[in-house]
This record gives C-alpha cells, sequence and structure tokens, in this order.
C-alpha cells in the first residue's frame, strides 16, 4: 500500500483569525484560531458540504472569513496562484507585500485605502498597479 503524502495548508489574518488544515491520509484536520463570522463559515460548510474540504464550494463574497477560505479552499486544489511574488510591494515607502495583502483581508478594497492603510503607493506611485491586482485577484474581479 502506498504511503500518502501529508499537507498541510495556513491562511491568516495577523492577530485576528488563523486556519491550518492537515489532509493525512484522506482525513482532514483543521487547526483554527476563528472569530465568529469565520467560525460559523466553517460550521456552515461542514454541516451542508461534509467533512471533505475539497468539497465545499469556493466562497464569492468579500468579507474577511469568505476571502480566508476561499483562499485556503483554493490552495487545498492546487489552484492558489497569487499575483505578486516580492516581498517588498513598495520600494519607496519600504512596505512588504504581506503587509497590503493583509490590509486587503483587513477590508481595504481600494487603491486608495490600501495607500491610507499602509502607505504603499503614495510615492512614486510605480506599485499602484501591483495593488489593484491583489485587489482584484483577492476580490475575483
Amino acid at each position: 500500500m502506498a504511503n500518502q503524502e501529508k499537507n498541510e495548508f495556513r491562511v491568516n489574518l495577523n492577530g485576528r483569525d488563523y486556519l491550518e488544515l492537515i489532509e493525512d491520509q484522506g482525513k482532514y484536520h483543521f487547526h483554527f484560531v476563528a472569530c465568529h463570522e469565520l467560525y460559523e463559515l466553517l460550521q456552515q460548510n461542514r454541516k451542508h458540504h461534509g467533512d471533505n474540504i475539497k468539497n465545499w464550494p469556493i466562497p464569492q463574497g468579500n468579507t474577511h472569513s469568505e476571502l480566508l477560505l476561499k483562499e485556503l479552499l483554493l490552495k487545498t486544489k492546487g489552484q492558489w496562484t497569487f499575483p505578486y511574488q516580492a516581498d517588498e510591494l513598495c520600494h519607496c515607502r519600504n512596505v512588504p507585500t504581506a503587509i497590503v495583502d493583509q490590509a486587503i483581508l483587513a477590508g481595504a478594497h481600494t487603491p486608495e485605502a490600501v495607500s491610507r492603510w499602509t502607505s504603499a503607493s503614495t510615492a512614486c506611485g510605480t506599485c499602484r498597479a501591483d495593488v489593484e491586482k491583489i485587489i482584484k485577484y483577492r476580490l475575483g474581479t
């Protein structure tokens, strides 16, 4: 009998929510710290679609909970391809890509909001197109 690999997937909104899914020999184990909204979303999916997370539908909403679950589901299906790979997104202000992404998860859904929350693209503006790509990817627009 072939030995199946153990897969681990993680998503988080720093200081607020953390989801970890471990796939081990076809079984799924969740570890999480979640707000009430995310907890309810997980419970609803489990109730309506079962324990196999690969059977869960991809959330279409833009709340932080839906965005985190969407990322986790896409990662488990091998379909998560984040649109910007460099560690630093805004070189003028030294803003890491992760900070911009966390702001988008937390609700900064326009380039102007991302700039206000992170200072990214407030100097030369070269990175604005990358900020827009991440917003579009996260929100599915």
